[in-house]
């Protein structure tokens, strides 16, 4: 038998780069077909689950090199725990799901805790069918080697057939319980990237298209001038853990941004020169996750020549719409929010501010606009 060499560091992070990739692709296109199931859970496979290589058990990447780089694993989650099958309730239950919930988004009589995710992974239960708890790293070993891309088996288990045949709003239960999966393993594994790239000076592969480039559109008009800072909105992405807040002043609006719970930078874009009251401007924001750098631009007219600051990297379908500020309807009139997936260019904002108004309506997707000719990419 040929001997083995093992494999540096540098290689271990670029087959990381690799798989989260893969899961991250899949994981955003789930809506447009199931079948990215199967290579999800295929990666959930490689990156978590644990294994035998040469008659010893073999954790998961994402695990080894969580020891290696003496990264975090703590997720902050609502967890009910595991169904306790004395409980009185617990007889003659067939089947229910054991949820994860994100911090602040699961029943508050549940309070949020932080918990190691590998741990989650394999003593938690995802579901309990026919008087069987199965396990987060149990479910995804059986998706992916009995009806995913790790392996087709001839045949699957019992539990896996009952699993299938429900549906809870039109989609199997195992398929919201992998996504969430999913998302958390990216959480942790951009933390392990991130080191990398700070400490060791390790370079992430160039991916085509706009992977890590992110747009925010605000299109507005104010109905009078204003003398305080007005909140507008709010969003995050758990998977960076970066908050962008969004304020409109008496100057200019203002995207604070925060990392890690820190607020770590200012950038503002301009209110047009001659502003006048109830008349739409656009403002943009765009950070580039590979080179580090922030833009504004103001009704078509760039705000910076690019501003320099690292909140790692950053992807549009990872941020959530947090918050949507009441009671600034007195002093502004916004007519719609986008996010894109890409940077835009001055030529693009003048696009969008010629669309017609939208109401009070709010507008969020990635892409759309281009695919369905509103106005130019370029």
């Amino acid at each position: 038998m040929t001997k083995r060499i093992n494999k540096t560091i540098t290689q271990k992070l670029s087959d990381l780069d690799d798989h989260l990739f893969l899961l991250r692709e899949n994981l955003y296109r789930l809506n447009e077909d199931d079948t990215h199931l199967k290579i999800i859970s295929a990666e959930l496979r490689v990156l978590a689950c644990s294994s035998r290589h040469r008659g010893l058990k073999l954790e998961g990447l994402l695990w080894r090199l969580v020891d290696e780089f003496g990264v975090s694993d703590l997720v902050h989650l609502h967890v009910a725990g595991n169904v306790n099958k004395e409980h009185a309730l617990a007889k003659g239950l067939h089947f229910a799901i054991v949820p994860l919930q994100r911090a602040g988004y699961g029943d508050p009589r549940l309070p949020p805790h932080y918990y190691s995710l590998k741990e989650i992974m394999k003593k938690q239960e995802a579901v309990y069918i026919a008087g069987k708890g199965l396990s987060h790293e149990y479910l995804i070993k059986a998706v992916a080697q009995q009806m995913g891309s790790a392996h087709e088996d001839e045949g699957i288990e019992p539990v896996l057939v009952e699993l299938g045949e429900i549906f809870i709003n039109g989609v199997q239960p195992y398929v919201s319980i992998l996504s969430l999966d999913a998302e958390l393993i990216l959480e942790v594994g951009e933390r392990v990237l991130e080191k990398a790239e700070k400490e060791r000076g390790f370079t992430r592969k160039r991916r085509v298209g706009n992977y890590g480039d992110i747009s925010i559109v605000v299109r507005f008009a104010i109905k009078k001038r204003l003398k305080d800072r007005i909140s507008l909105f709010k969003f995050k992405s758990f998977i960076s853990n970066v908050q962008i807040k969004c304020f409109a002043t008496s100057q200019s609006i203002v995207f604070l941004i925060h990392k890690n719970g820190v607020a770590s930078k200012e950038i503002h874009a301009n209110y047009p020169e001659n502003l006048e009251l109830n008349k739409d401007a656009v403002f943009v924001l765009s950070y580039c996750s590979r080179a580090k750098q922030f833009h504004a631009i103001t009704n078509g007219e760039p705000q910076d020549e690019g501003i320099l600051h690292d909140i790692g990297w950053l992807h549009a379908n990872e941020l959530k719409l947090e918050e949507i500020t009441k009671g600034y309807e007195e002093f502004v009139y916004r007519n719609f929010l986008l996010l894109y997936g890409r940077l835009l260019s001055p030529k693009d904002t003048l696009g969008i501010l010629e669309l017609p108004p939208d109401g009070h309506g709010i507008w969020m997707y990635n892409n759309e606009l281009e695919e369905e000719g509103v106005f130019p990419s370029s």
